[in-house]
């Protein structure tokens, strides 16, 4: 279980389920006057490294844990009781609850997950990130039992993007820059090159090694029957990374 000192570290870096009447209603409530989002990681990044893999999609059966992960650029220092929950048919699964006291108001936390041993149903899941019961944020995601059965791994479509570090020291005014790199994959939808077309802003100043470190990180769905595909790739610098 990655927490404590991950993370710190990760810190620094930076599911639609069926409907039922529950969920609806949950779903008016007021949300949530602190910030949230949230964020899958399809393994945990390399120690030191300043880039991190992000999943767009998640696997019951997996070579490496995928970490659940949610943030806030406005933390507040009281008392908060924050719920991450992946949504199918038989309710609600934990992927995070937990009491924070005394947090910056930069946070990140982290924390491997098994989707198997939590019973989470394959196909498009709901996740929902709560602090003190309201709704912060959510996204959907899709779960499957494996990249051969995954509708995420299909032809040249990513299923893992790379990602840059946020830096707090920047204002979300001046959060901003560009990459374009062309990325060449090889037949298991690994990059094996890259180049970097454009870095401009903080990606031309501060950013552009963690830049170089993220862009290695996509994968694409597997082809043998194709040695080399190349993929143009834009990635906007946004406020919260």
């Amino acid at each position: 279980m990655h927490t404590g000192t991950f993370a710190a570290a990760l810190a620094s870096l930076f599911g639609l389920a069926a409907s039922s009447p529950a969920h609806d209603a949950d779903d008016a409530a007021t949300p949530s006057p602190i910030h949230g989002h949230i964020e899958f990681l399809w393994e945990a990044p390399a120690p030191g490294s300043d880039a991190r893999p992000v999943a767009l999609g998640l696997l019951t059966r997996t070579e490496a844990p995928h970490l659940a992960c949610w943030k806030s650029a406005s933390f507040p220092p009281s008392a908060v009781d924050v719920r991450l929950e992946i949504d199918d048919a038989q309710g609600r699964h934990p992927l995070w609850f937990g009491t924070e006291t005394g947090a910056t108001a930069h946070l990140v936390r982290c924390r491997d997950i098994d989707l198997a041993a939590l019973g989470v149903a394959v196909g498009m899941r709901r996740v929902v990130l709560r602090f003190d019961g309201q709704i912060a944020a959510q996204e959907t995601i899709e779960v499957a039992d494996s990249l051969s059965t995954a509708a995420f791994h299909r032809n040249d479509r990513t299923f893992v993007n790379g990602r840059t570090p946020y830096l707090a020291d920047i204002a979300s005014a001046d959060y901003s820059g560009r990459f374009v790199w062309v990325l060449t994959f090889g037949p298991d939808g690994r990059v094996i090159a890259v180049e970097t077309e454009v870095a401009e802003g903080l990606a031309a100043t501060r950013l552009r090694a963690a830049g170089d470190a993220a862009a290695w990180l996509y994968r694409i769905g597997a082809d043998p029957d194709q040695p080399e595909r190349k993929l143009r790739q834009p990635y906007d610098l946004v406020p919260g990374g």
